[in-house]
């Protein structure tokens, strides 16, 4: 038979075969029901047994054992030493270097004045504060006239007078005087300003100071007393009853007027709703830009430091020339710096993460920020609390929605762990940056340093940490991968066994 011949057969054979064709149920059942041949398999085993020695001695057993744990362990303390070195000096960078430069615009209350902390006389801004101009006097025209108070104080004047030119107060209902009587607004301009009316403009302010709605004169002498309080508040003080005679049927009256005419100028929640919204996406931008700058600034400086470290320890270990041609100081120093920058640039997508990273947390926690400023006001610190862990927090739930290639689900919650973890330390580090910071300037010398010294203590104590906590995670779950794997295994060789 020809090579043609014989190629024109096995081809012929190939077609005949048919992968999904059905199986000979006698031929499938009879392999099914047929005993093991053990006298074919030991000899097969003894035939390999001759040529190959394949038992193992306890002693061989154990040397292997115990040199693999050797390697194993080399290996778990490298990456320990490695990571510890990344984690102390992105510590010191990122959370307490630029982060404590951050910080330094944070403020009390957050970004955007609260309702809340209106009331606690804590505004973000000097625009919000409260100044009674804004109220009573106008540069504009309201109704033709410039100075809108004054002018209607003076013609309620007028036209509350008796014969006597003596006038009722709406406090107590007795008559004074008119040089004697103050034009007192219902509900206190203050009052007004910290319930929203830091959210209205000018013009609506000067609308509601003008008002006769929330006008009535009362005694100057009471209403010096009285200041910003509303009369609900003032009559209900038992001295200010006794003291200038209230009559709570008429101080009730009044405050009732005030809140009816406050009410008409007072931003309604809808309006409230689009004035919170607007702020927190403007501040929100620059606390995601300022947060976004951090991150990606200081995986740049974090990766510059870590190369130049490990430059000058392979110089320690190997020499300052080794592995170049040319053993000229500046020409091995320059090729070294290369390397260096050269391992810097290649993380830029790396830093473009991070600042996108940065950025998106950075909104989120001025929003989260805001939020809870309309129930309690925030200090400067748990601001900063609140970004870095927002920005860990990010990271894990985009680890877990969207995990990288090759990555499973068990591995993304893993490393989710470990980001969560990380965020918890380093807030506990901002906790305990204060206390660090006032022990080290108690003391004279090192005063003038402080700020440098305790962003590197508490950075370096919080990089440790993490990579510690980093490590005992990684281990459990070692050990339990290692448990499942060596019981999986048990498992195959006890089914092989009974087959």
């Amino acid at each position: 038979m020809s090579r043609i011949d014989r190629f024109k057969k096995r081809q012929n054979i190939k077609k005949s075969i048919n992968t999904y064709a059905r199986s000979d149920e006698a031929l499938v059942n009879e392999f099914l029901t047929s005993s093991v041949n053990t006298t074919k398999i030991n000899k097969v085993k003894k035939s390999v047994k001759d040529y190959y020695d394949i038992s193992v001695s306890q002693k061989e057993a154990q040397a292997f054992l115990v040199q693999f744990k050797k390697e194993f362990d080399t290996n778990k303390f490298n990456k320990l030493v490695d990571d510890c070195k990344k984690d102390i000096i992105n510590s010191i960078v990122t959370p307490f270097g630029l982060g404590k430069i951050v910080a330094v615009y944070d403020k009390i209350g957050g970004n955007v004045t609260t309702i809340h902390n209106a009331k606690q006389k804590i505004y973000t801004n000097e625009s919000d504060k409260y100044n009674r101009d804004s109220y009573v006097k106008s540069s504009k025209n309201i109704g033709g006239k410039k100075d809108s108070f004054n002018t209607v104080r003076d013609n309620a004047k007028i036209n509350a007078m008796n014969k006597n030119g003596q006038i009722q107060d709406v406090n107590t209902g007795r008559w004074h005087n008119s040089s004697e009587m103050d034009l007192d607004h219902n509900k206190p301009l203050e009052n007004f300003h910290e319930e929203g009316g830091f959210m209205i403009d000018d013009i609506k302010k000067r609308e509601f100071g003008a008002d006769s709605g929330n006008h009535n004169f009362t005694h100057n002498s009471t209403n010096r007393s009285k200041g910003s309080q509303n009369h609900k508040e003032f009559s209900n003080n038992k001295n200010n009853k006794e003291k200038y005679k209230l009559d709570n049927r008429r101080t009730n009256a009044a405050y009732e007027r005030g809140e009816k005419t406050a009410k008409k100028y007072l931003p309604t929640n809808t309006e409230k709703i689009k004035h919170y919204s607007k702020k927190t996406i403007e501040t929100g931008i620059d606390e995601g830009l300022k947060m976004g700058t951090q991150q990606a600034l200081g995986l740049i400086i974090t990766e510059f430091f870590t190369a130049v470290f490990d430059e000058i320890i392979d110089i320690y270990k190997n020499g300052f020339s080794n592995g170049f041609d040319n053993d000229k100081f500046f020409t091995i120093l320059k090729k070294r710096l290369k390397k260096i920058s050269i391992r810097v640039s290649q993380k830029w997508k790396d830093v473009a993460v991070a600042f996108k990273d940065g950025f998106i947390s950075g909104f989120i926690s001025n929003l989260v920020t805001t939020v809870i400023n309309m129930f309690i006001t925030t200090g400067k610190r748990v601001v900063r609390i609140i970004r870095e862990g927002i920005y860990s927090l990010f990271r894990a739930v985009k680890l877990l929605l969207f995990p990288p290639k090759n990555m499973t689900s068990e591995e993304a919650m893993h490393e989710a762990k470990k980001l969560i973890a990380t965020g918890l330390i380093v807030s506990l580090g901002v906790i305990a940056e204060e206390y660090i910071d006032i022990l080290i300037k108690s003391t004279a010398i090192l005063e003038p340093f402080a700020d440098i010294l305790t962003s590197v203590f508490v950075g370096a104590i919080t990089g440790l940490t993490i990579t510690m906590v980093v490590y005992y995670i990684d281990k459990k779950k070692d050990e339990k991968d290692f448990n499942k794997h060596l019981l999986s295994t048990a498992n195959k060789h006890f089914e092989a066994f009974n087959i």
